[in-house]
């Protein structure tokens, strides 16, 4: 996405001259690839209708590789040489373009311009980068990125939030924040102690919609105009409540993470856990360095030039790229998946310093997501990361589908589903409703978070057939022998035994002396979150900083549903940290399944 100042030199920063920027090209992209949803064309001028049928096709393939959303760069060849256009044959192109977009109910805006005219030559010649972005559909609703507020305490996170999510800077004293905390201790101390969410949303045409936009008061209005909706995980910055921003991180499966970093502040060493802690998930990472206000310029010097050393440390080894225009911001979209960049905005909450510039950066962010179309395939797996108890409702679950589709239709067989493990065991239960973001739909798919209400059957071989429910016993409350919690999974098919041993190939990242069998710590599954030790390590004694081997852990109070590959933590005394992948799980015969 956004590549065409990649075709331009890119000049350091002015204003913070120790950021490094990278040089490019001057007058090329990279070759157009197949897949993805970046489209080159060097021209749309009155195609006839077979050739715009096919153009439509195109474009329908490319929405669908950016899950609604996808760039053309409008004179631009197939390998890439910006060749550009007159203004009236780009004004033409873009016209086919838009009408392109009205086959499939997807709206055309343009982004940018850029004059690619060599010196002395006439007419002008001008490329275009060009964003389609589909309206709503029932069975899509919203294109839905998670990103998580991390950083440490008195940072400014919940500020800023509340100025992104109200257009209304603070007032210096705090006043953004309120209206987001959720209990009375946190609106005394100032400091959020459990995750909160907050949106906001985009329409087609990119316009932004939050609590300030007209008649937009509810959670569901935004999400009933907008045709992109940003989650914002607000994640807890003291370090009393660490455990709860990691289970965050590795539960709520964000698609970024934005460290927040106050000016006046500098770097803590919550801001360096938290950073270090989305790296080794591989959650993308962008900064927001807020206070610029208050902070002198000794203060700005010491928190960039620190936070820097933090960049090019040994296993972080990113380049930052400071966000000063309209020119940076697209440059630093288009190569932040797929690069090393970190992007970087110096904001203020109270006089709005660039805050649009970051607002529009939410607007242009794809949607992460590899094997999309082979995860819809498979079968329903479902991570529960939130519990919640509705009057007249029953049980409801909130957390976000990793693989398959759930649909809900009235009226119509619904399936059955297995929610486990208590115990080492799974129930039987049915999707009664389901809504994303407080809006009722009737379908979600792979990447997307939802709540779901349940339906507990008595009946472990209840059949699917709607029209059973005379016959077949329905709660909406767990029986009492079963016990909801966080870090359960939802599945369409009757689930082996989930286990208590699994093998992990595991790098020690920080330890005071040496990790061995029977070292007790926390280990960090997706949403599943439970003590264990080590039992065994294969060919080694124990492990030192920087060593790596695989290794066996068990579970101290109950089995889980673990799944081969999986990203897995292990925290524990001392400052002990490891990372690792899950590489094998063991049944209670002690053999693999």
């Amino acid at each position: 996405m956004f590549r065409l100042n990649e075709a331009s030199n890119m000049a350091p920063s002015t204003s913070v001259n120790t950021f490094m920027a990278s040089k490019v090209h001057d007058t090329r992209l990279p070759p157009e690839v197949e897949e993805g949803n970046v489209e080159y064309k060097l021209q749309l001028i009155n195609p006839p209708p077979a050739r715009l049928e096919h153009l439509i096709t195109q474009l329908k393939w490319r929405l669908a590789e950016g899950y609604g959303e996808a760039m053309y760069e409008i004179g631009v060849s197939d390998k890439g040489t910006l060749i550009g256009l007159t203004q009236d044959d780009l004004d033409r192109s873009v016209a086919t373009l838009r009408k392109m977009g009205e086959a499939l109910r997807a709206d055309v805006s343009i982004i940018r311009e850029r004059d690619v005219t060599s010196p002395g030559e006439t007419p002008a010649r001008k490329v275009a980068e060009v964003l389609v972005r589909k309206c709503l559909t029932d069975d899509q609703h919203f294109l839905e990125i998670r990103v998580a507020i991390i950083g440490g305490a008195d940072a400014g996170k919940s500020t800023l939030l509340g100025v992104l999510t109200h257009s209304e800077n603070d007032n210096g004293r705090g006043k953004a924040r309120l209206n987001l905390l959720r209990h009375r201790h946190e609106i005394e101390s100032g400091r959020t102690s459990s995750i909160s969410h907050q949106i906001i949303g985009f329409d087609p045409h990119g316009a932004l919609i939050n609590y300030a936009s007209n008649n937009i008061q509810t959670w569901a209005q935004i999400c009933e105009t907008a045709s992109k909706i940003v989650t914002f995980l607000d994640m807890c910055g003291h370090p009393k409540y660490q455990k709860t921003t990691i289970s965050g991180l590795a539960g709520h499966a964000p698609d970024y993470a934005c460290l927040i970093i106050g000016a006046n502040t500098g770097v803590s060493d919550i801001s360096r856990e938290h950073l270090a802690i989305a790296v080794v998930l591989k959650v993308p990472v962008f900064v927001v360095i807020t206070k610029v206000d208050i902070a002198t310029p000794p203060q700005l010097k010491r928190t960039v030039s620190s936070f820097l050393a933090l960049l090019k440390a040994p296993g972080m080894r990113r380049v930052p790229v400071v966000i000063q225009n309209q020119d940076d911001l697209v440059v630093s979209v288009s190569s932040f998946l797929d690069s090393r960049v970190v992007p970087i905005f110096l904001t203020s909450s109270v006089t709005g310093e660039n805050l649009s510039l970051l607002t529009n950066f939410f607007n242009y962010l794809p949607k992460p997501m590899s094997d999309y179309d082979q995860l819809l395939e498979e079968e329903v797996e479902y991570q529960v990361e939130e519990i919640y108890s509705v009057p007249d409702v029953g049980c409801v679950i909130g957390g976000k589908l990793l693989s398959g589709r759930i649909t809900t239709h009235p009226h119509t067989s619904q399936p059955t589903y297995y929610l486990g493990p208590d115990r080492g065991s799974f129930i039987p239960v049915r999707i009664n409703s389901i809504h994303r973001q407080r809006c009722p739909v009737n379908l979600i798919k792979a990447g997307q978070a939802a709540s779901c209400a349940l339906t507990f059957l008595s009946d472990p071989n209840a059949s699917d057939s709607f029209h059973e429910k005379d016959t077949v016993a329905y709660n909406i409350t767990p029986p009492p022998s079963f016990r909801l919690r966080k870090g359960q999974v939802l599945l369409s098919t009757p689930p082996p035994p989930p286990v208590w041993e699994f093998d992990a190939d595991l790098n020690v990242l920080h330890c005071a002396s040496t990790v061995g069998p029977s070292c007790h710590g926390v280990i960090y599954v997706g949403a599943v979150r439970q003590g264990a030790k080590i039992v065994r390590m294969e060919n080694v004694g124990s492990l030192k900083t920087s060593e790596s081997a695989r290794v066996r852990f068990r579970f101290a109070y109950e089995p889980e549903w673990v799944v081969v590959g999986r990203t897995v933590l292990f925290r524990g005394e001392g400052g002990l940290k490891c990372v690792g992948k899950i590489a094998g799980v063991m049944v209670e015969n002690g053999e693999g399944r």
